[in-house]
């Protein structure tokens, strides 16, 4: 009596791990673009808005580009369970095609935050501030243009 039991038992613990193997897993949730990079701690840029770097600011986030350099800085002004993001697109050759990203701050609120990048020089560029909330997009702003 007890061979039958435990080989039905053996059988069910099989045919739970292959369900789970094959169900498909969740799909993970993305940042804007196909290149994502995490700021490290700094302090504010330095400088003036429009002659040495861009800023677009968005509710508690502000975003600064410093287009020699290619550097780009966001602040996250809220302690939250937000991510401050800054989310850029750049035109790049040929044709030109699209290339884009985010700079992802996870470092909390009152902290600036750096991603380097390396852009292509003189072309057209837009950034924009957002929250996320576990790589979810709670809200962006508007888009500021610059030119790399």
């Amino acid at each position: 009596m007890r061979k039958p039991r435990r080989t039905l038992l053996v059988l069910a613990a099989l045919a739970g791990l292959v369900a789970s193997l094959l169900t498909p897993a969740a799909a993970q949730a993305a940042y804007y673009g196909s290149e994502t990079n995490y700021a490290v701690a700094t302090s504010a840029p330095t400088g003036a808005d429009g002659v040495d770097y861009f800023c677009a600011s968005h509710t508690y986030v502000i975003v600064c580009v410093m287009p020699y350099g290619d550097k780009i800085y966001v602040a996250d002004l809220k302690k939250d369970d937000h991510a401050a993001v800054a989310e850029w697109m750049v035109e790049t050759e040929p044709d030109p095609s699209i290339r884009s990203g985010s700079c992802v701050s996870k470092l909390g609120g009152g902290t600036w935050g750096l991603c380097n990048k390396n852009f292509p020089e003189n072309r057209t560029a837009y950034v924009r501030g957002a929250r996320y909330n576990s790589g979810n997009l709670v809200d962006r702003g508007l888009s500021r243009e610059l030119t790399t």
